[in-house]
């Protein structure tokens, strides 16, 4: 409600069929669901969305489309879980990496079902799985050589300040 946000995106974790695993992995999933119900129900409360998108791959690539990033003692001995390190070298938090994955597959979804014939023009974007936040940088720079081109998810902020939003900066 402080962001004036009016909409939640969710990984789409499927929390309702009986999990094989350990007592830790069932609670885990358990908890996930009651923060979403709960979440879900303030969001209706305030008159906000709800969405989800695919979490295959969420945590996995690189939110700058520099590739797969690798984890934990992957990166090298005594490294956090929650700390990640790029392709490029450059270490970054884990679940703020898949956050801005997760924001930008909302929005390349979004941008194609209002615009498939501006995404048909848009090189390199790849199947649902493998988008990251560069690919809805990659947009950005489409939409701008198309300025006649009307957005309605867009309109109000504008697509390149979301980008800017979205990266942190």
């Amino acid at each position: 409600m402080q962001n004036h946000g009016d909409v939640i995106v969710f990984e789409y974790l499927d929390t309702k069929e009986k999990k094989r695993g350990s007592r830790k992995q069932k609670l885990a999933m358990w908890r996930h669901r009651d923060i979403q119900k709960t979440a879900e129900s303030l969001a209706h409360k305030y008159g906000m969305r709800i969405s989800h998108v695919n979490a295959w791959n969420t945590s996995k690539l690189a939110y700058d489309g520099s590739g797969n990033v690798k984890r934990g003692k992957a990166v090298k001995e005594g490294t956090s879980y929650s700390m990640c390190q790029f392709e490029s070298g450059k270490m970054y938090n884990c679940d703020l990496n898949a956050s801005y994955n997760i924001g930008a597959r909302y929005f390349i979804r979004e941008l194609y079902n209002e615009s498939p014939d501006l995404m048909a023009k848009v090189p390199g974007i790849g199947s649902g799985t493998r988008r990251v936040l560069a690919d809805l940088w990659h947009i950005d720079a489409v939409i701008s050589q198309y300025p006649d081109i009307s957005l309605g998810i867009v309109s109000d902020i504008g697509l390149n300040r979301l980008c800017t939003v979205s990266a942190g900066y």
